[in-house]
């Protein structure tokens, strides 16, 4: 049985009556009610995301053109699969999908714990993440010549440190004494929930508004190059699709700021419970509008930044299936067939070559520029 909360608002939790009276949790785990449907969703996102990450490690190191992007990406896919195993674990043993009344304390100090965890664990995965986009626009974009690129690349890869190191610090003040954060009854009169939602608006806000910023920076120089409005498009949308992470964070920052106004249960049957005086209104939608959003963007993100790596590698595994086709066993073993060489070319052109098509184009610019100095 759970001691009585202690605290200030010990006599607004138990309402007038005394918490020993109202009805304990279950002391043994009943899983006759529980559904592992947003558990399972978790694990799948989780193994889907980690596959794509690994496919493009295998190309990028297998065909020796790695970049500082993917040797960042693996502590990125370490820190993924942990929120991935965090979020499971947390689904399938913290009491989410069963009806309150039926979690015991232990469940629910998992719940929380684990929400706790995620909360200093975050930063640091998503700024991990981000920061690999960012080499790899550096890659891309930034050139000795055209300097901005390479200044603002710099200044957000700076941003995301102060990033990791601002969210990693305010959730030490959610409660006072800092040891009542990692006491799921003590918290009540110690900790201040209102405190605990403004710091998690401001981390979905920020994340929110880092990714907008990728998703919209490699639009203006790609839009310039010389280049016909549909490879132009395919190559957008190509590193579009790298920074999507903004829509699946605009959608848990909105289920965030929702569940937020969800009220406490005021049901009289469950108010005779114990659990209705600690579990918040929000527990019973943990599942879909927290684990699920917070799941969805990093692997959105993973999926999108591996993106120009995995279109290169299936281009040469389509070229290399040409050359098995049974009329190039005889004539296009020994020499490779012009329209295989096109489709390669313009494949390299649209995703690997558009660094190279930049600094032409700026040296040509700069070109230019000094001859009319010079008249």
């Amino acid at each position: 049985m759970p001691s009585e909360p202690t605290g200030p608002v010990t006599p607004y939790i138990t309402n007038g009556k005394n918490f020993s009276s109202l009805i304990p949790p279950p002391t043994e785990i009943n899983n006759s009610h529980k559904d592992v449907t947003v558990a399972a969703l978790c694990i799948v996102l989780g193994i889907i995301g980690s596959l794509s990450v690994i496919a493009r490690l295998i190309y990028r190191f297998g065909s020796k053109n790695q970049g500082a992007e993917d040797y960042i990406i693996i502590p990125a896919l370490i820190l993924y699969i942990g929120w991935t195993a965090l979020s499971g674990w947390i689904c399938l043993n913290g009491g989410i999908g069963k009806p309150p009344w039926e979690v015991t304390l232990a469940e629910f100090s998992i719940w929380y714990k684990g929400l706790l965890a995620g909360l200093f664990y975050y930063p640091i995965m998503s700024a991990t993440i981000r920061a690999s986009i960012l080499l790899f626009y550096r890659r891309v974009f930034a050139t000795q010549i055209y300097r901005p690129n390479e200044i603002f690349i710099w200044t957000m890869m700076g941003l995301q440190v102060a990033y990791v190191i601002t969210f990693t610090i305010l959730p030490g003040f959610i409660c006072s004494p800092l040891h009542f954060e990692w006491e799921p009854l003590g918290r009540l009169g110690h900790c201040s929930v209102k405190y605990y939602y403004v710091i998690q608006e401001a981390l979905y806000g920020t994340s929110f508004g880092f990714d907008v910023i990728l998703l919209a920076f490699p639009i203006i120089p790609v839009s310039k190059l010389q280049m016909s409005l549909k490879r132009r498009l395919g190559v957008i949308s190509i590193f579009v699709l790298g920074a999507s992470a903004a829509v699946a964070a605009a959608y848990r920052l909105g289920i965030f700021v929702q569940a937020t106004k969800i009220p406490a249960r005021k049901e009289p049957f469950y108010l005779e419970y114990q659990v209705s005086r600690y579990i918040p209104g929000q527990f019973p939608e943990t599942g879909t509008d927290f684990y699920i959003p917070s799941q969805l963007e990093p692997t959105v993100a993973l999926i999108g930044t591996s993106l120009p790596a995995l279109t290169k590698a299936f281009g040469c595994i389509k070229l290399q299936l040409s050359h098995l086709a049974p009329s190039s066993l005889f004539s296009g073993i020994t020499s490779r067939r012009p329209s295989d060489d096109n489709d390669l070319k313009s494949l390299e052109k649209s995703i690997g070559e558009t660094h190279e098509k930049i600094n032409s184009q700026v040296e040509l610019r700069t070109a230019a520029s000094s001859q009319r100095s010079a008249l």
